[in-house]
């Protein structure tokens, strides 16, 4: 499944085969996102909560938007994902209070009890990886991935990232979790804040996993586009300190999961050669020493 191109109509279009996006402009300024599964997702959404966890706290920004079919529609006054503007603008294009908004709504987040039925211990990010991991990914092109990456980092490495994993989905205490929380679901705002696009994979995780998933993904944009370190580490440094709490050297393991999930991805959902992986087997490697075996 190929990405599709941004028609730039009265709604922009794009897509993979795991998610669509529409956004559509509003009257007033504001945008309607609606996101779908994709064709090849496994598994639909999260179903909405009756009552909405909707974090309240200042600078807290979340939607959790409405069911529509099979997907969600959200309203918020963003046409561009901070993921967008990084691609296309590198770190400078983002200003550091989108991070910093972004945990300031996680930690938020974090502090709602859980509404009665959510998942614990899962996600649908975290099945695909455990799959994978486990070599069971149902895509033929992600499995063939999965198998080049275990010769590429060695069966210790993968063993002891498929120790992190089992750390990830069995450690306590939890917390209700945004269970995919990342830059794509991020929306920037005319004024320099964002808005999160919540609810969809919602679960209850340790803690450390959301905000995990956001540092793997900047350390993963960083590696792959380069340009100013300061700009990179001071969005890094505003999520934590929106946050209020970093992960200290547990950062790099968490990374190391949302990398490879996101290696999987696109095996699976994109037409990226198999053999393009070797680059991301290097770097893995890289980051997987820095941290060793599991303590």
């Amino acid at each position: 499944m190929t990405i599709s191109p941004p028609e730039r109509n009265a709604v922009t279009r794009y897509g993979t085969g795991l998610l669509h996006t529409e956004v559509r402009a509003l009257p007033g300024g504001l945008f309607q996102w609606r996101r779908t599964p994709g064709p090849y997702a496994p598994a639909p959404f999260v179903p909405v909560p009756r009552t909405p966890p909707v974090p309240a706290a200042p600078g807290a920004h979340a939607v959790f938007g409405a069911a529509d079919g099979a997907g969600r529609t959200y309203h918020v006054d963003g046409e561009h994902s901070v993921a967008y503007l990084i691609l296309t603008g590198g770190p400078g294009a983002v200003p550091s209070q989108a991070l910093h908004d972004l945990g300031t709504t996680l930690r938020a987040l974090h502090d709602v009890p859980p509404p009665p039925s959510t998942r614990a211990h899962g996600s649908r990010g975290l099945d695909r990886l455990d799959s994978w991991l486990t070599g069971r990914a149902p895509a033929p092109r992600a499995a063939q991935a999965a198998e080049q990456m275990r010769k590429a980092l060695g069966d210790a490495a993968w063993t002891t990232v498929r120790a992190w994993y089992e750390r990830a989905v069995t450690d306590t205490p939890t917390v209700l979790s945004h269970g995919a929380a990342g830059l794509g679901s991020l929306i920037a705002g005319p004024d320099g804040s964002a808005t999160l696009l919540a609810g969809e994979d919602l679960s209850v995780l340790p803690w450390y996993l959301d905000l995990g998933w956001v540092i793997g993904e900047l350390v993963e944009l960083k590696w792959q586009l380069g340009g100013d370190p300061v700009a990179w580490q001071a969005h890094i440094d505003a999520l934590s300190k929106g946050y209020g709490r970093d992960l200290g050297a547990d950062w790099q393991w968490l990374a190391v999961l949302r990398i490879l999930l996101h290696v999987h991805d696109i095996a699976a959902y994109l037409d990226e050669p198999v053999d393009s992986f070797q680059q991301y087997a290097d770097f893995l490697r890289f980051l997987i020493g820095l941290r060793g075996a599991v303590t």
